[in-house]
């Protein structure tokens, strides 16, 4: 690379980096094929921890496909994620349409004690591998939403699509990979109008919880031990400060990622 093409890929950088809230990541470019089995061995030292999020996530791409993973022991994090689904927005460069991918998909009225968390030992790591894979056994779905979260395409996950998904437990962690086409690919109907040497914005987010169905809930609860207890001594031992004392809020993460060459 000469003087002047080094000067202006570093002016880029420097501006991305200076407009942008987001963290910034650089994408590898894939030295080797990737195999999407849920399992971050392909993943080693391209992965980037987020210490607030408490999760990992990385990067890498070829002319044709952009590969991501995510990475998390934290089980608040794990639990929102498989019940309550989560999406996974990609925002191209100018006005380029916006689409979220949906995987794992919500479930369907989530028991409340899943949410808050019954079995709060986190170092029953046995406990929440079975738990991840037990939530898995259903999401056999994946789909694509424009930015009203409107469904544009569906398929079964492992379909010969172009998109290859892959969740699991491995080594005490929640690990999902994904293979997404990009740009000009045309094994699959609808690519993410992204390009290689491109920067773009993906967005991590989980659904919310319905805060009125736990609540309804609690009291079900409560008139099923009738002590007065139960979702109500939960919210009071979580300090009646909102969702966040709970660990109810949404899991998200925003990253600003420039695609390798």
């Amino acid at each position: 690379m000469n003087k002047v093409k080094l000067f202006s890929t570093l002016i880029i950088i420097i501006s991305v980096i200076g407009c942008s809230p987001s963290e910034l990541m650089l994408s590898s470019a894939t030295t080797s094929q990737i195999v999407i089995d849920g399992n971050h061995k392909d993943w080693d030292g391209k992965l980037k921890y987020f210490e607030d999020e408490k999760v990992a996530v990385g990067f890498q791409n070829d002319e044709d496909n952009l590969y991501f993973c995510i990475v998390s022991s934290d089980k608040s994090n794990v639990i929102k994620i498989l019940s309550l689904g989560l999406t996974t927005w990609f925002y191209p460069q100018g006005n380029e349409q916006v689409l979220g991918l949906q995987y794992p998909k919500r479930m369907d009225r989530v028991p409340p004690q899943n949410l808050m968390g019954k079995n709060r030992n986190q170092n029953d790591i046995s406990d929440l591998e079975m738990t991840i894979k037990a939530m898995l056994q259903n999401q056999g779905e994946f789909a694509l939403v424009d930015d009203d979260n409107e469904i544009i395409y569906a398929s079964p996950v492992g379909s010969n699509n172009g998109y290859k998904i892959k969740a699991n437990a491995v080594n005490r962690q929640f690990v999902y990979e994904a293979k997404i086409p990009i740009g000009n690919n045309t094994q699959a109907q609808i690519p993410i109008n992204i390009f290689p040497n491109e920067k773009f914005r993906i967005e991590f987010e989980s659904g919310e919880v319905d805060m009125d169905e736990l609540r309804n809930n609690g009291k079900m609860r409560n008139n099923e031990y009738g002590d007065g207890e139960g979702m109500r001594g939960n919210m009071q031992r979580g300090g009646g400060r909102g969702n966040s004392r709970m660990g109810m809020e949404r899991f998200k993460l925003e990253v600003d990622v420039i695609l390798a060459k």
